[in-house]
């Protein structure tokens, strides 16, 4: 009896579950890669665009936040000015990352009302912008929601 070979038999068995190169079986593990890199890349793909959508809210809210300190500050040293020029200015200097539209979807409130504004007394200014112009994912997402409106409260005392 010679060797396994000399006889024409097969070394491997039939149970071996590496298939040999060039069968069919090999063409399904690139198939089965294209399908883990097709599920890998939409999840990665959600999380870049949620991540995109925070970076866009983040950046209107640093933008309130900014044009409220301005406006209580502007309506502090500027105390014969009325609530219409503070708003004009609040507009006027507003990011433009808020300030489309010339500043249609920022509304102010300030406190007090009356003019002039005496020295020793608080003067308060709330600036909302309304968010959903800068929406484009649908709210909520996945789970997710996103704020529709971002406002933000300066209080600062008059100066002479």
């Amino acid at each position: 009896m010679g060797n396994a070979i000399e006889d024409g038999i097969s070394s491997k068995s039939a149970a071996d579950p590496l298939p040999e190169a060039g069968t069919k079986r090999a063409g399904t593990q690139q198939g089965q890669a294209m399908v883990e890199f097709a599920f890998t890349a939409v999840v990665a793909m959600i999380v870049l665009i949620v991540s995109v959508q925070f970076a866009i809210v983040g950046n209107a809210a640093l933008a309130v936040n900014q044009v409220a300190y301005a406006g209580a500050r502007y309506a502090a040293v500027n105390p014969n000015s009325s609530p219409d020029a503070i708003t004009s200015y609040i507009k006027s200097i507003a990011s433009p990352m808020i300030a489309e539209n010339s500043g249609a979807h920022i509304s102010v409130t300030v406190t007090p009302t009356t003019t002039p504004r005496t020295f020793g007394n608080t003067v308060q200014v709330v600036v909302s912008y309304d968010l959903r112009s800068k929406l484009f994912l649908p709210n909520p997402c996945l789970g997710i929601s996103f704020p529709t409106t971002i406002s933000n409260v300066q209080s600062t005392m008059m100066s002479e």
